[in-house]
């Protein structure tokens, strides 16, 4: 496949501009790149329940005199401060920038390599920049890590068609533990028939588990695995009904699932719908990937790239620098023998799909609020449709079957007696207090710590008798919530009802108020 020589040109052009966004972004606030961090050194010196508690991570940050920053270690597993290792040894200032260098040098090694590899021609690379330069800024000023991710995919894919097992499942095996999204390669594997190549990524990832578990701690572990995950895994970050991370989750969660205060304008109330809905839609996706993969006239590379766009639509939690990753897709379409339409389309598709603003939707119809989500629906459609199969239906249905008896559990969920003290939506509450008969509470975001006095009247107010325990709220023994989310400081207000923090229906410990009659 090596015919062209590397085109120059357009990648001095894409290393200018990715440079010049490494200057800007220099003197720019050091963003979601703080959070990998400070997050990550914690994390190696054993503090990983201050690291993944959103407010003591950032009240730490503060201590060490920045301010403006407002994170969350939430998505990452604890691997991710291993990869961060080699930038802590700078200041945070230096190290955003060691960082992004290292990142763009690192993807454009990729790029020159694939374009070389599968012989693509040189109006790919020039569109480059045009079609992903959202993300590409994104990457490099937020200090995102998907420039790296993109290099690892594509270098495993490559590594792997080269007939070089071990090297293609260590890179698979970092982007896996590193973002955990890309096991699905283990299932295009699968279906590809290639077991001994599923054994080596299994086996590599069980190694870097194991160093990281040394590095780490088997509890950080742990507590990732039986706390966090389960919470991010369910788009519950920072906001669990946002429209901004345009995922198909958050989009139904909005249509079925009620809340009080930050879905109350909900269409159609109904959990076991939600549940069902979501179900039918990861299996339609999966068993469309397994459809093309099985496919005989679909080429490899362009069933690894179904792959990779579906792990972006089953997630719960989109983002902007994460689109960079449709850049394999399509050089699978231009590498395939496809249609040019095809191609074309799905060009103006990327272009859509990376520049859309969606911030600018807040207040809009909620059908109206996702259409990055429809756009990269429709992209990949046009891949299936591109590569020729039919969905086939026997994977659709073991899909379904395997997916809804996984998430039999969340159809009926427990009853809450349990409901909002105050009716508006409040930033992250770390704690509250009583002066002078009032409830105030204390709330943390990017300018630090802030009181505010409520309406909440209080004349009586003890903790006597009340506790938390197993995460769930008691008074004189007798338990009074059945809940998962977690649950801090009750107090027993007025002799009539119980108040406490709660992260219900948010993202992991952003605390709100609650109130349990008793």
């Amino acid at each position: 496949m090596h015919v062209r020589n590397t085109p120059y040109y357009p990648l001095f052009f894409l290393a200018a501009l990715l440079g010049y966004f490494i200057y800007r972004a220099a003197g720019a606030p050091y963003s979601d790149f703080a959070g990998y961090y400070f997050g990550s050194w914690e994390l190696l010196h054993g503090n990983y329940q201050h690291v993944y508690d959103t407010y003591s991570l950032n009240a730490l940050i503060a201590q060490k005199g920045h301010a403006g920053i407002f994170v969350s270690y939430a998505p990452f597993p604890p691997f991710t401060s291993i990869v961060l290792a080699p930038f802590l040894i700078f200041p945070v200032t230096v190290a955003k920038i060691v960082f992004n260098v290292f990142s763009a040098a690192l993807f454009m090694f990729t790029v020159s390599r694939a374009i070389k590899y599968f012989s693509l021609p040189t109006w790919v690379v020039w569109l480059i920049p045009i079609l992903f330069l959202v993300p590409l800024r994104n990457n490099i000023f937020f200090g995102q890590t998907y420039l790296l991710l993109f290099a690892l995919l594509l270098e495993g894919y490559m590594a792997y068609e080269k007939k070089k097992p071990v090297l293609a499942a260590l890179l698979w095996a970092v982007a896996i533990v590193f973002k955990l999204f890309p096991l699905v390669i283990l299932f295009y594997l699968v279906a590809k028939k290639q077991y001994k190549q599923v054994a080596y990524c299994t086996a590599a990832c069980l190694l870097l588990g194991v160093v990281s578990v040394i590095l780490n701690g088997f509890a950080s572990w742990q507590y990732y695995v039986l706390t966090i995950f389960p919470r991010a895994n369910s788009g519950e970050l920072n906001d669990s009904y946002t429209y901004l991370f345009q995922s198909a989750f958050m989009l139904l969660k909005n249509v079925f699932v009620y809340d009080e205060v930050q879905n109350p304008q909900v269409l159609f109330n109904s959990t076991p719908l939600f549940v069902i809905c979501m179900v039918l839609f990861k299996a339609a996706i999966l068993a469309g990937c397994v459809s093309v993969t099985l496919h005989k006239k679909t080429s490899d590379f362009l069933a690894f790239a179904c792959w990779i766009a579906a792990s972006l639509l089953l997630s719960p939690n989109g983002s902007s620098y994460s689109l960079i990753l449709l850049l394999v897709p399509l050089l699978a379409m231009v590498d395939s023998n496809i249609k040019p339409v095809y191609i074309y389309i799905s060009m103006a598709l990327v272009f859509l799909i990376s520049a859309i603003p969606v911030q600018v939707l807040f207040g809009w119809p909620l059908l109206l609020q996702f259409p990055r989500l429809y756009l990269m629906l429709f992209l990949f459609f046009l891949l299936i449709r591109a590569s020729g199969p039919r969905l086939l239906l026997k994977p659709f249905i073991a899909f379904f079957v395997v997916l809804l008896l996984a998430d039999a559990g969340k159809l009926f969920p427990k009853a809450d007696n349990s409901t909002y003290l105050l009716k508006e939506k409040l930033p992250l509450v770390y704690a509250y207090a009583i002066e002078n008969n009032r409830l105030v509470y204390y709330y943390w975001d990017n300018k630090g710590s802030h009181a505010t006095v409520s309406n909440y009247i209080v004349q009586q107010s003890t903790t006597n008798e009340v506790r938390i325990q197993n995460n769930q709220v008691y008074y004189k023994g007798k338990r009074l919530t059945s809940t998962p989310d977690r649950k801090k400081q009750a107090m027993l207000i007025n002799g009539s009802e119980i108040i406490y923090l709660s992260d219900k229906n948010r993202g992991f410990a952003f605390y709100t108020l609650r109130r349990v009659g008793l």
